[in-house]
């Protein structure tokens, strides 16, 4: 009788078992969706077999079945409802995920093939205030300019958190990043040593961007302009990491240059899976031996060298790179050696992708518009010629500066605590917040004929009055400018990437002549996925050395 009892209370009713079938096909069918070009050693097929499985057994086994089904839904409920902030009470731009978030899926696909269009008119229709928008992973609150400076200026110092948003967009805890994250020192080496010791770097710039052209391009050639500039984007930041050592390592250079777009396909793969799953699918992930491949490779590049710099005493003579300055400033278990290679490889995540689309949409726009090759050239041999390979050319190339700036334009952090804004409005702890850079860059209230490229735009708004003269440069921020982000939070290394970018950009505009293929005239159209964009990694340049 008691057993009888127990097994009427245990057996669950068929509406139940079929809601959690459904649910549980729901959550299999989105994540073979996504998941449509993984391997077959991924999870994807063991996750539908378990579950097919489960509710294909006997009685008894359903209702163990259907206990665990239960508590994967709860947890569902959970991450999907009540660990989020609750942000209703904003206008959304894009499509809402409908009742209970089912409809996620289908807004997040939305959002992937359209989400520049849908901060676009968000932007539009809330341009004084802030809006709510699903991206490719959370809920981001999008803000206009207007609180820009409000931010920077009366926000308290711990407010906003940009490493628990890096954290969130690659999954750190998963792609083996959290041991980076969990210490500011490479943030603290790019906002201090990186950028005070600038000007001890130009001229190893310019020796490797020459080193490298010279050897990848000594005749006329047709080039893919994104795996090229890749190339020389990753050698000549790892000249900046630790000399000729690090820059003529293939070894090295093959990671530095792959790690970026492998860490991202991880998390792209990983991200449909619940936080909880997350660890217990990424072993079955291909990616995930790939990233192992690639820190291994930076121990065995860097830890001997940080062993031996970390013994180097206060009064040695010292390298001028960042192996020495991650080794100077290390503290606690940051000085482990492995820790520091760690580090090394989020550097190059940091610094090479990036720099290589801006570069790459610079080239674009210069094919696009080769009236400005003659000018830029000069510009450069100007500066070169008054004051050398030196920070000091570097700052006197304006024209260049301008242009690069103009193509940045055209070619477009989480809270610790609540934030309240003069306004009234208050944003909740744990709200994901961004800015409408791409949305801004072409608004006509700000920029006259934002849709008309003019590679001059910010060398004439310079020349302007004394007071302009330091305002618009290609590094700077403020609420018209919001690519490199704002305030405390932005880019720490962005001097760097500016200088880097213009000494191969300035070595490729004195030594080649730079073209499209014959009969192409017009702009490659930027590739939108998501809120992004990038340049078509498709197009190739003629590049023709100058006599």
């Amino acid at each position: 009788m008691i057993v009888g009892s127990h097994r009427r209370y245990l057996k669950s009713p068929a509406w139940y078992l079929k809601f959690c079938q459904s649910f549980c096909h729901q959550l299999y069918d989105s994540t073979v969706e996504t998941h449509a070009k993984m391997t077959t050693a991924d999870a994807s097929p063991k996750l539908q077999q378990l579950v097919q499985d489960v509710l294909q057994r006997d009685d008894s086994t359903r209702i163990l079945g259907t206990a665990g089904l239960t508590v994967v839904l709860l947890v569902w409920v959970y991450y999907h409802f009540l660990a989020t902030p609750d942000l209703s009470f904003l206008p959304r731009a894009g499509k809402a995920p409908g009742l209970f978030g089912l409809g996620i899926n289908d807004v997040k696909r939305d959002f992937a093939k359209n989400g520049t269009k849908i901060i676009n008119e968000g932007y539009r229709k809330n341009k004084n205030g802030m809006f709510l928008v699903q991206t490719l992973n959370v809920e981001r609150v999008v803000l206009s300019p207007k609180y820009i400076e409000e931010i920077n200026s009366k926000v308290p110092e711990g407010t906003l958190d940009m490493v628990e948003g890096l954290r969130e967009r690659l999954l750190s805890a998963q792609t083996n990043l959290d041991v980076v994250f969990r210490s500011p020192l490479h943030i603290d080496v790019c906002k201090d040593q990186l950028t005070r010791n600038l000007h001890h770097l130009i001229g190893p710039l310019n020796d490797e961007a020459n080193h490298t052209l010279s050897r990848l391009i000594p005749h006329k050639v047709e080039l893919k302009a994104y795996d090229t500039m890749v190339g020389i984007i990753t050698k000549n930041a790892s000249r900046m990491f630790g000399g000729t050592t690090i820059s003529r390592n293939e070894e090295w250079l093959k990671s530095a240059a792959d790690y970026s777009m492998d860490v991202v396909s991880v998390a792209v793969k990983l991200r449909p899976y619940p936080a909880f799953m997350r660890p217990l699918i990424y072993p079955f992930l291909g990616g995930s031996k790939i990233l192992d491949h690639h820190l291994h490779v930076a121990k065995k590049t860097f830890s001997h060298i940080f062993a031996e710099r970390l013994a180097l005493k206060d009064t040695d003579e010292k390298p001028v790179d960042m192996l020495q300055w991650l080794a100077d400033s290390a503290r606690g278990s940051d000085r482990n050696p492995d820790v520091l290679a760690h580090n090394m490889l989020f550097m190059a995540l940091a610094s090479v992708h990036t720099s290589s689309a801006t570069i790459i949409h610079v080239l674009f726009d210069l094919c696009a518009n080769p009236e400005f090759m003659e000018q830029l050239r000069q510009d450069v041999q100007q500066a070169v010629d008054e004051s050398g390979w030196t920070l000091a050319a570097i700052a006197k190339m304006k024209k260049v500066d301008s242009f690069m700036k103009e193509s940045q334009r055209m070619n477009q952090a989480v809270l610790t605590r609540p934030l309240k804004f003069e306004d009234g409005t208050t944003l909740p702890v744990g709200t994901y917040i961004t800015m409408p850079s791409h949305a801004v860059a072409t608004d006509p209230d700000i920029y006259s004929n934002p849709e008309t490229f003019d590679g001059f735009r910010f060398y004439d708004k310079r020349m302007s009055s004394k007071t302009e003269a330091n305002r618009h440069q290609f590094a700077t921020t403020g609420p018209e400018s919001l690519a490199f982000g704002q305030g405390k939070t932005a880019c720490p290394g962005r001097f760097f990437a500016a200088s880097n970018i213009k000494v191969v950009l300035a070595n490729l505009l004195l030594n080649y002549d730079i073209s499209f293929p014959p009969g192409q005239t017009e702009r490659p159209k930027n590739l939108h996925k998501g809120g992004l964009v990038r340049p078509d990694p498709r197009q190739t340049l003629i590049f023709t050395p100058r006599k």
